[in-house]
């Protein structure tokens, strides 16, 4: 397999608390990079995701498995994981205006015969290292992001690796 990225699509929202990007995965890759980055505000604690399909429901509804490690400007760490959760953590800002960087690496994301599995990588005031499993067949085709406070702005962006 080839290690070449191809630029699928992108999009930016701003003072908005949820942020949904469609034709973000295709049959055309098993294996994907999500670049995404912004400001959490003041208030903004958590950024959170969710796998859609084609209609923008979510492929997983309390189905999500994910175990993270979150480094801590003190230098300890917290694990955050779940069996059962209706969406999964990518990164946590601590309710400050921090900036926000992430890597999610989605595999298999449109096969309808395995689940979809990610790796996750974050920066902001806590540093991240997780994995989460979409526990369902279902293809996702777009993914749903959101914290409990507004955004000052998001971008997302999503590549393909080729075959």
């Amino acid at each position: 397999m080839a290690s070449d990225l191809e630029y699928i699509t992108s999009g930016t929202a701003d003072n908005v608390t949820s942020f949904t990007l469609s034709n973000m995965f295709s049959d055309k890759y098993d294996y994907y990079q999500v670049l995404v980055t912004g400001n959490g505000s003041q208030n903004v604690g958590s950024i959170s995701a969710e796998f859609l399909d084609s209609s923008n429901a979510d492929i997983a509804q309390g189905a999500y498995e994910y175990a993270t490690y979150r480094l801590k400007p003190t230098g300890t760490f917290d694990q955050i994981r779940a069996t059962t959760g209706n969406s999964f953590e990518l990164v946590y800002t601590t309710a400050s205006d921090y900036d926000f960087g992430m890597i999610l690496n989605v595999y298999t994301p449109f096969q309808s015969d395995r689940y979809t599995f990610a790796t996750i990588e974050a920066s902001s005031r806590y540093a991240a290292k997780g994995v989460v499993v979409a526990k369902s067949t279902t293809s996702a085709t777009g993914m749903k992001f959101y914290a409990n406070q507004n955004w000052t702005p998001i971008t997302v962006t999503s590549y393909g690796v080729k075959k």
